[in-house]
């Protein structure tokens, strides 16, 4: 492991910075206007060339986008203009660049994200010696895992594995105090340094493995983004937990309920084995049997283990690594050993409800999340609450509201001389990314649900249309409609 990064924590030191990089316009969208690229963390090598005639000029948005942005040297007169009043020997002496004759390198990577500047390892460091403490930026799962948070205030929050801090520091916006632990020194020491300059002060950062360092403590709000990847290797902190297959999250999601209040919610973001012969959501109901939480997994993604191999060691690894193909066997054969098939992945959320027991929910083929998530997975609690307790007579007297972000798209063909349906898909325009097709008569029931007519009232209207009695139409009605309320497409009745 590499030596413990000394980043300032000198109030008036990060003051002056962000003020130097609120001078430069070094935000998502003064980034965005100079060079184009929205996603500015996904710059690729192949971008480069155009993306240097773009900074040509030698702005000082332009240098600080060439240096930490492009990862491309920049010779010191410009960085001393694009910095002034701070001196080179300043952010040498930070830790965020390293010089050689007249040129300076980046030797950590500075995003504008949000109204946040985050600093993080720049890629290359996977590449070195030194790798293995390697601090990742706002990557993808990030960016997932925020979505999703619910973000009701809180009195007490943790981020589980902070990483350079990013999901404690959105947290700190809903949460009175957030804990930020991570047992990699090196991300300790990052998100302490990226909290100090976005004037986080909510926030305290504590070094040390999964839950110990907040032992004795309860939190409304848990989440953690940890190091999930399932492999025979333990070569990264923020990539390997050095524990077998997924027992990472097995152990956080068995822990997590003492450190929870009664009510509060512990979301992580995670991958899990899934084997031949045995169905992956009976297998994860197990995780939570006896924790007193009801729980909700919503899988994004299930891989193959080669797909799912290859993808991470591109992660790492440059092409022509020597003894790529041997590691790429190995775990092929770890997996094999191990008889995982396939690995899934997705959010799980839980919640405390202080009760031995709970309900558990598993959805799958979930592709993203329209709009902030978070209020979503709020719903959908109180939605399977619902469901949980009302048997088909209460579902019948229920009257149900179509929610407003209810889509009905039609795709037709022709036939003879007129259109008729081919699909008919139904999906919301926010939240859970749910389709499926619908039958006209579905249709007519669902613009029906205004809020104010009983389902049963409903149900009647159905049943004579079709001329069938109800007694045979409610019971798959009531199946239908109770998948329709998990989904969101129905709202509860209010009150």
């Amino acid at each position: 492991m590499s030596e413990p990064l000394h980043l300032t924590n000198d109030p008036q030191t990060l003051a002056t910075l962000r003020g130097v990089l609120r001078a430069a316009n070094f935000t998502p969208e003064g980034v965005l206007n100079t060079i184009g690229v929205a996603d500015s963390a996904a710059i690729k090598e192949s971008d480069v060339l155009l993306l240097l005639h773009r900074t040509k000029n030698g702005t000082p948005l332009e240098t600080l986008i060439r240096l930490f942005l492009m990862e491309v040297s920049v010779d010191l007169h410009s960085l001393e203009h694009a910095i002034a009043p701070m001196t080179i020997a300043e952010w040498r002496e930070m830790g965020l660049i390293e010089t050689e004759g007249t040129q300076a390198r980046a030797a950590m990577k500075l995003l504008p994200f949000q109204d946040m500047v985050i600093a993080y390892d720049p890629p290359a460091r996977l590449l070195t010696a030194e790798g293995e403490d390697y601090v990742m930026g706002v990557a993808g799962s990030s960016i997932t895992l925020a979505t999703m948070t619910i973000s009701q205030q809180s009195k007490a929050t943790l981020d589980l594995g902070t990483g350079c801090g990013i999901q404690g520091f959105m947290a700190a916006r809903h949460s009175d105090r957030v804990v930020a632990v991570d047992r990699n020194p090196r991300a300790v020491a990052i998100a302490n340094f990226n909290a100090r300059l976005n004037g986080i002060a909510n926030l305290e950062c504590r070094e040390g493995d999964l839950f110990q360092p907040v032992d004795g403590m309860t939190f409304d709000l848990i989440i953690s983004n940890p190091p999930f990847v399932i492999s025979p290797e333990s070569r990264y902190i923020y990539r390997d937990s050095g524990m077998a297959g997924d027992e990472v999250c097995r152990r956080i999601v068995r822990e997590a309920p003492r450190f929870l209040n009664p009510g509060g919610f512990c979301q992580i973001l995670c991958n899990w084995a899934e084997f031949a012969n045995q169905d992956w959501r009976e297998r994860l109901e197990g995780w939570f049997a006896g924790s007193g939480c009801d729980v909700w997994v919503m899988r994004n993604q299930s891989r193959d283990v080669a797909t799912y191999a290859a993808t991470w060691l591109r992660h790492t690894e440059k092409l022509e690594t020597e003894n790529l193909d041997e590691r790429f066997a190995e775990w092929l054969e770890y997996y094999r050993e191990s008889g995982i098939e396939r690995v899934g992945g997705g959010v799980i959320t839980m919640r405390r409800n202080g009760s031995g027991s709970g309900w558990f929910r598993a959805d799958d083929g979930i592709e993203t999340m329209y709009g902030p998530g978070g209020e979503c997975i709020l719903a959908g609690f109180s939605a399977q609450d619902f469901l949980e307790k009302a048997d088909d007579a209460g579902l019948l007297d229920a009257s149900f509201s179509l929610s407003p972000d209810a889509r009905l798209v039609r795709q037709m063909i022709p036939s003879g001389n007129e259109w008729i349906d081919e699909v008919t898909e139904l999906h919301l325009a926010r939240g859970v990314s749910h389709r499926g097709n619908i039958d006209p008569y579905m249709e007519r029931l669902l613009i029906g649900c205004d809020g104010t007519r009983p389902l049963k009232v409903l149900a009647g209207e159905m049943s004579e249309s079709l001329g069938v009695g109800p007694e045979k139409l409610e019971p798959e009605l009531c199946r239908m409609v109770r998948h329709l309320v998990a989904r969101g497409y129905l709202l509860l009745p209010s009150g």
